[in-house]
């Protein structure tokens, strides 16, 4: 089968847009004919995997050369639909029931009297945003917007957008019903302060396989676990569907100083000795241990006692200021040589063994590698972006968030059971998931859900602390951090609820041919 089209492609699927900021623009279609015409002349304009691997490739060649004079001015656009979305454009449709049915329906619990088949997840419908919710009308697409600032992204989304389709006008075909946006954090932090994005797979057909340095980490994947239609992908979709991607948008809060103050809590030291170096240095590897990478990025699997990063404060933003300092004119060179060592995928793990990086730890439930036969099945694009401010020590040390922060996620897959549903819902939300590693802990329980993103029933949450769960309370297998960890560890720790799901949707991202010859077609 010949290899994917990059000119066909959306650019945000493969290689991801470039971005310092981003809005996800999402709306309605209120005139589709109409809609039509203005999609129309919105398709040349879209940024193409072609395109956005050009742009970074310029990026990255100004880096090298150093001549990257502080940010190149650039935006980037791309589009998707929910199924809803797709029907109002006469569109053949999926055969494809969690797309179809929508993320509400795959991920919210029940309430009282509600048909469970209705409410097929563990979210709690009060949690979600309101304009994803049915009752306040269904969202039929998004508009994906990047640009190297918040002011670029708002032009671009003027002189485009509302300009193309007529938004405030008379003839207007769509309806804006709200936007969210977010920015790059500094050295690509989340907001719980770790590198995020690293361990992307490795795609056939759009990546140079000769430049994969990780032998032992993630295998390749075929072009059609991403792609529709294509080599690898065994699902019956329209032919028009050819070369695109399932996007999955989901908005989870992170409750930073409540996931700080637990950490906390659960490191011995610190509670007997206060925040004393040794003390410091044991929260540091119990909290990367939750993580399963450290703060920077390395590997538990190879670095499972000590951060091999240069550090001068446990913050990691002030940390790479005061590298700055220190390294001087040597600071390009000796942060690419820190960075490339954490932000390697060459490992893998022993599946009868966690006295590296334990079971629990978020990147090891949510990317099993040989843990799990057939991982790669379940592989996804991640092109996801943090919003909200960074949280500052002061908010920090009061254990008590002041504003919503967390992570606009976005993933893009063929096959959204396969990919999201399968991680998130029967991985991170069961004890059990991947696989059962209940002898490897001690025979009692398996390793618990995700203590990042895992989540249990809203009854089981706490009636006024949202952070906080009723009787049983989730715990972990975690190991004590003053201790190397033995082959069958038994300790277990309580978890609280620090990432709180507040909704999104299903959408499918069409190739530029599907656009222009289905969707755009009377």
């Amino acid at each position: 089968m010949p290899a994917p089209n990059k000119k066909n492609i959306q650019g945000d699927i493969w290689p991801r847009l470039p971005k310092k900021a981003e809005t996800f623009l999402f709306f309605r279609i209120t005139k589709p004919a109409a809609f039509k015409g203005h999609l129309s002349q919105l398709a040349p304009l879209l940024t193409t995997a072609e395109d956005a691997q050009r742009m970074r490739e310029d990026i990255y060649k100004k880096k090298e050369a150093g001549t990257l004079k502080g940010l190149i001015q650039l935006s980037a656009i791309n589009v998707a639909f929910s199924a809803r979305g797709l029907a109002k454009l006469g569109a053949e449709g999926f055969t494809d029931d969690i797309f179809n049915n929508g993320q509400w329906q795959d991920m919210t619990y029940p309430g009282t009297g509600e048909d469970p088949k209705k409410h097929q997840g563990l979210d709690d419908q009060q949690d979600w945003y309101h304009q994803f919710k049915p009752r306040n009308g269904y969202v039929d697409g998004v508009f994906i917007v990047t640009g190297d600032s918040d002011q670029t992204v708002k032009k671009t989304i003027d002189s485009l957008i509302e300009k193309i389709f007529n938004v405030g006008q008379a003839g207007q075909s769509i309806q804006r019903i709200f936007s969210q946006s977010g920015n790059v954090l500094p050295d690509d932090r989340e907001h719980f302060g770790w590198v995020d994005g690293i361990s992307q797979p490795v795609v056939t057909g759009l990546d140079d396989l000769s430049k994969n340095k990780s032998p032992n980490g993630l295998k390749p994947i075929p072009a059609g676990t991403i792609l529709v239609g294509c080599d690898g992908d065994k699902s019956k979709h329209p032919e028009w569907a050819k070369e695109g991607s399932f996007m999955v948008y989901r908005a989870y809060e992170q409750r930073t100083p409540e996931f700080v103050m637990w950490c906390g809590r659960n490191t011995p030291s610190v509670q007997s000795e206060g925040f004393s170096e040794n003390a410091k240095k044991e929260l540091r590897l119990f909290s990367s241990r939750v993580m399963g990478r450290w703060p920077d990025g390395a590997p538990l699997e190879l670095h499972p006692e000590r951060d091999p990063s240069h550090i001068l404060s446990a913050d990691p933003h002030e940390n790479y200021e005061l590298l700055k300092k220190e390294w001087g004119d040597d600071f390009e060179r000796k942060y690419k040589e820190q960075e490339a060592m954490n932000h390697t995928d060459n490992f893998n793990y022993n599946a009868d063994d966690q006295t590296r990086c334990p079971f629990a730890s978020h990147i090891r439930k949510c990317g099993p590698r040989d843990d799990h036969p057939f991982y790669t099945k379940h592989l996804m694009l991640r092109r996801g972006i943090p919003y909200g401010p960074l949280t500052k020590n002061e908010e920090k040390a009061g254990g008590v968030s002041q504003t919503e922060r967390g992570l606009l996620f976005v993933s893009y897959q063929s096959n959204i059971k396969n990919g999201f549903h399968t991680v998130q819902k029967e991985w991170a939300n069961t004890a059990h998931g991947p696989d059962d590693k209940t002898d490897q802990c001690g025979g009692k329980a398996p390793q618990g859900i995700d203590p990042i993103i895992g989540q249990v029933a809203p009854h089981n949450r706490h009636d006024e602390n949202p952070v906080i769960y009723n009787e049983p309370v989730p715990a972990v297998n975690l190991p004590d951090p003053r201790v190397p960890p033995p082959e069958v560890n038994e300790r277990t720790v309580p978890i609280e609820r620090w990432v709180i799901p507040h909704g999104g949707e299903y959408f499918f991202t069409p190739s530029i041919s599907g656009i222009q010859d289905h969707l755009c077609k009377a």
